[in-house]
């Protein structure tokens, strides 16, 4: 029940690309500090020893702030900071291995770009939630399928499972997505590309509870 209630609403996930060290934690320290419920550490080009230094930092602030804190993709990092979650994609380590290793508690992510099919699988074998995107274009990743809107229609009516949307979401085009009622939606430029993040965020929140 906890991991039901904390599948719902923003998700942030930290970007790739920052000025500092201090600008980006401080950011990400305000995210947590906003009253979310899940937030995910994905960091596609930094070393283990880099990651180990801003995961010391964030699980801390996460712990604190009672928020689910995910894991793009590393599993070495699982265990030694006690995360609470991991997100697979296509070529990532199995769905099926993952949840026998790490057990039903754990929260699992996957990702599904614009399959239905996908998701349903993912559902069937035991996925906490499942994500589709990119909704828009997105620098975060510019090899990113564009999902058609129909996709998420059809995936309400046949996923059991919390379903997230990612890619290009901002506080401009939200409220075109709210209509298909996504249990979460992720961002990254959306809120960590604004110099006041914690303004954005509210923004982002009152649009999302509309």
């Amino acid at each position: 029940m906890e991991n039901n209630k904390a599948l719902s609403g923003l998700y942030p996930i930290t970007p790739s690309i920052y000025k500092s060290d201090f600008d980006y934690l401080s950011k990400i320290k305000t995210t947590i500090e906003s009253g979310i419920n899940i937030f995910q550490f994905r960091c596609k080009t930094f070393s283990f020893k880099r990651k180990k230094f801003f995961l010391k930092y964030i699980s801390t602030i996460c712990d604190d702030n009672n928020v689910k804190l995910i894991i793009n993709d590393d599993y070495n990092l699982i265990k030694p900071f006690d995360l609470d979650g991991l997100h697979i994609g296509r070529s990532d380590r199995d769905l099926i291995s993952a949840r026998k290793y790490f057990g039903k508690n754990f929260i699992i992510g996957k990702s599904c770009y614009n399959s239905v099919k996908l998701a349903k699988y993912s559902m069937d074998n035991n996925a906490s939630y499942v994500s589709f995107g990119a909704m828009y274009p997105t620098r975060s990743k510019e090899s990113a399928i564009i999902t058609k809107h129909s996709v998420l229609i059809e995936a309400k009516e046949i996923i059991k499972i919390p379903i997230c949307i990612i890619g290009g979401i901002n506080k401009s085009n939200i409220s075109e997505l709210m209509k298909y009622k996504p249990d979460m939606i992720a961002m990254i430029s959306g809120i960590f590309d604004n110099i006041d993040v914690n303004r954005e965020i509210k923004d982002i929140k009152n649009i999302i509870l509309k």
